[in-house]
C-alpha cells in the first residue's frame, strides 16, 4: 500500500530521532444514519473501510470520529451520519438516513443506505463501504424498510413488521479477534405490537408504541456506526420519532515497539497482543491528531 508520507495535512515532521516507517492495518467506521419518523425506515450503517498502510513515526495524522445522524421527527427523514477520517487516506461516508411515511418516503444514500417508508425506495450504499437500504410497505401496519449494513442490504418492510437492518461485520485483526460488531443497519419502525424491525451489528431496533408501552426504542450503539431505528406509527412524540445513529470508530494495529501519542481532544484505548498494539479511537474532532514514535 502507499504510505502516508512525511507532510500529512500540513502537520509535518517533529524533531528528535530520525523518523522511520512501520506497517499497520486499520479499520474506519463512520457514523450511522438516523432512523426516519412515523413508521420510518431504519438508518443505514456507517461506511466501513479496512486496509493496510505504511505509516511513519514523527508524523501527526489527522483523526476524526464521525457522529451518528439524528433521528427524523414524524414528518422528516433521518439525517446522514458524519464521516470518520484517518488522515487524507481514508474517509468512508456516514450512513444514510431513513425515510418517513409522513414526508419524503425514500431513504437517503450513504456508506450504507437508509431504509424507505411506505413504498419509498431504500437509499443506495457505496461500493466497498456498505449495502443499500430496503423499501417499506404501504399496507396495514406500514412496516418501514431496514437500513443497509456493511455486508448485506436491509430487509424490506412487510404488512406485518418493519424490515431488519442489514448485517455489519466484526471489527477484527490478527491477534485481536471479534473486538466489536460494527456498521449494521437500523430496523424499520412499525404500527404492530412487537413487530418492529431488528437492528443488527450495532444498529438500533425500530420503534413501536401502543399508547401504554414502548417496545425497542433503540438508537444505534455508540462507536459502532450502527443505523438508528425507525419511528412508530403512534403519537405522541417521541414515539413517532426515529432514533439516532451510532458514532463511528477508528482501529489501528501496529508493532508494539511503536507508541501512539494523541492531541487533547482524542479518547482512545490500547491493548497489546502477540507483539502488536491495537488502538481504538472513539472520540476525536477535526483538528485532532495521532503521532507515533
Amino acid at each position: 500500500m502507499t504510505g502516508f508520507g512525511y507532510n500529512v495535512n500540513g502537520f509535518g515532521v517533529s524533531g528528535g530521532a530520525a523518523p522511520y516507517p512501520f506497517s499497520s492495518s486499520y479499520a474506519t467506521v463512520s457514523g450511522g444514519g438516523g432512523g426516519g419518523g412515523y413508521c420510518g425506515g431504519g438508518g443505514g450503517g456507517g461506511g466501513m473501510l479496512e486496509s493496510s498502510a505504511t505509516l511513519s513515526t514523527q508524523v501527526a495524522y489527522q483523526v476524526t470520529i464521525g457522529a451518528g445522524g439524528a433521528g427524523g421527527a414524524r414528518t422528516a427523514q433521518g439525517t446522514n451520519g458524519s464521516n470518520t477520517t484517518l488522515s487524507n487516506f481514508t474517509s468512508p461516508l456516514g450512513g444514510g438516513g431513513g425515510g418517513t411515511r409522513a414526508g419524503t418516503k425514500a431513504g437517503l444514500s450513504g456508506g450504507s443506505g437508509g431504509g424507505g417508508a411506505d413504498n419509498g425506495s431504500g437509499g443506495s450504499g457505496t461500493s466497498g463501504q456498505g449495502f443499500s437500504g430496503q423499501s417499506g410497505s404501504y399496507a396495514s401496519v406500514y412496516g418501514g424498510g431496514g437500513g443497509g449494513g456493511k455486508t448485506s442490504a436491509g430487509l424490506q418492510g412487510t404488512t406485518s413488521k418493519g424490515g431488519n437492518g442489514g448485517n455489519g461485520k466484526y471489527l477484527t485483526f490478527t491477534n485481536f479477534v471479534n473486538i466489536a460488531q460494527v456498521a449494521g443497519g437500523g430496523g424499520g419502525g412499525s404500527g404492530s405490537s412487537s413487530q418492529v424491525g431488528a437492528g443488527v451489528y450495532g444498529g438500533g431496533d425500530g420503534k413501536y408504541y401502543d399508547g401504554s408501552a414502548t417496545l425497542d426504542p433503540a438508537p444505534g450503539a455508540v462507536n459502532t456506526g450502527g443505523g438508528g431505528g425507525g419511528g412508530s406509527y403512534f403519537t405522541p412524540s417521541p414515539y413517532d420519532v426515529g432514533t439516532s445513529g451510532g458514532s463511528g470508530i477508528i482501529a489501528i494495529r501496529y508493532p508494539d515497539s511503536v507508541t501512539a501519542t494523541f492531541s487533547g481532544g482524542v479518547t482512545s484505548s490500547t491493548t497489546t497482543s502477540g507483539g502488536f498494539k491495537l488502538t481504538q479511537i472513539t472520540a476525536a474532532g477535526p483538528s485532532d491528531t495521532v503521532t507515533f514514535g
